[in-house]
């Protein structure tokens, strides 16, 4: 007997199942709701003597679609998964300068026999903004104007006050109309903006030098010689009227402590014996706060600096009579070895002569 195959997505049974099918008996399948039944494909499966089923898939059947939309005017539209087949789902874009009215994603969904999507193609609208906010002590160009399109920007600027303080400019000074009914940021202010007069003890002023110093007055400092600075060398006038960061200091630069022992004197008593030594300091010993390390300090030599240079003057002399000496133990050598083979040249003729000598002898000489 067979049993029953494991259920499918897209097709059932056209009969009630039962717990087991005989060799030979047949059941019959058919597409669910919202699929269509493909040509060419089996439905009907047939129980094998083997006790199986003649293979059957969901491929016999596709899904519906829904209908195709376009995009909106100044607009266009997407197909994430490129259907529209029920489950899809499309998204829908404006162009720049518009906005979107209505549902941007819209969802084909099953409704009975038939999908259909679960919302309209909405529009895209002009983006437009009324003029901006007006300010105290100020004004912006183009204000004639009662309606701004996408991207139109209007510039502020302050009133001049005749006979008092300047104005300065606080904020953004030019807007534009970023989205529908929206600028780009929120509007500036007018107002009166004067930082003191900067003044760094042990230091001097390299630029932004003037009598008064109005919003984003920019002067950089430097330190005389012998002090090294603590903050920033730039500040600029905030709105505030303090200098943002604020001003830097000039520190004395100290120079590391001497590990030179103290002199010391001798006083003298009855007896030389006696004699000894006091050291010329007197009193309690000094005690100083603790200093920052000098190596960084502009202008303060760093106690490393020509080490290397040193060690490798060092190895180049070392290496220097090193070869020296190699050269001299090589002509000794030589010498030792030349006087060597003289030596013996001279042996070697005096033996030549004596033996030459022994063969001239006379017959009656030898009797």
């Amino acid at each position: 007997a067979c049993v029953l195959p494991p259920p499918f997505q897209a097709l059932e049974l056209v009969s009630k199942p039962k717990p087991y099918y005989e060799v030979g008996e047949e059941i019959t399948y058919k597409c669910k709701a919202g699929y269509d039944q493909l040509l060419g494909f089996l439905t009907i499966a047939t129980c094998e003597p083997n006790h199986t089923w003649v293979p059957i898939s969901d491929d016999a059947c596709i899904r519906r679609k829904c209908t195709y939309l376009g995009g909106p005017k100044n607009g266009r539209v997407e197909y994430p998964n490129s259907s529209h087949v029920w489950g899809a789902q499309v998204h829908f874009i404006c162009s720049d300068g518009f906005y979107l009215i209505g549902k941007p994603i819209v969802h084909c969904v099953l409704k009975g026999e038939y999908p259909e999507w679960d919302g309209k193609i909405p529009q895209c609208e002009k983006i437009l903004c009324s003029p901006p906010p007006k300010i105290k002590d100020g004004k912006y160009t183009f204000s004639d104007i009662e309606v701004f399109e996408y991207m139109e920007a209007v510039t502020y600027s302050c009133d001049k006050i005749p006979g008092g303080e300047e104005l300065s400019l606080v904020g953004q000074s030019e807007l534009y109309c970023a989205g529908n009914g929206v600028w780009s940021s929120s509007p500036p202010e007018c107002k009166v903006v004067r930082c003191p007069f900067p003044e760094v003890e042990n230091g001097k002023q390299l630029s932004g030098f003037g009598k008064k110093f109005s919003y984003k007055a920019t002067v950089v400092f430097e330190c005389i010689q012998g002090f090294y600075m603590n903050g920033s060398n730039t500040v600029v006038c905030s709105s505030a009227s303090t200098w943002d960061p604020p001003l830097p200091t000039c520190l004395k630069v100290v120079p590391p402590s001497s590990t030179k022992p103290p002199t010391l004197s001798y006083s003298a008593s009855t007896s030389p014996s006696t004699i000894s030594p006091i050291s010329t300091v007197s009193g309690p010993k000094p005690t100083h706060p603790k200093k920052p390390s000098v190596q960084n300090y502009p202008g303060y030599p760093n106690p490393t600096e020509g080490l290397f240079d040193d060690e490798f003057a060092k190895w180049i002399i070392v290496l220097i009579v090193l070869i020296s000496l190699v050269g001299v133990a090589i002509i000794f050598l030589w010498l030792y070895r030349y006087f060597q083979r003289r030596k013996k040249g001279k042996a070697d003729i005096r033996a030549q002569y004596n033996t030459y000598q022994k063969r001239s002898t006379t017959p009656a000489e030898q009797r």
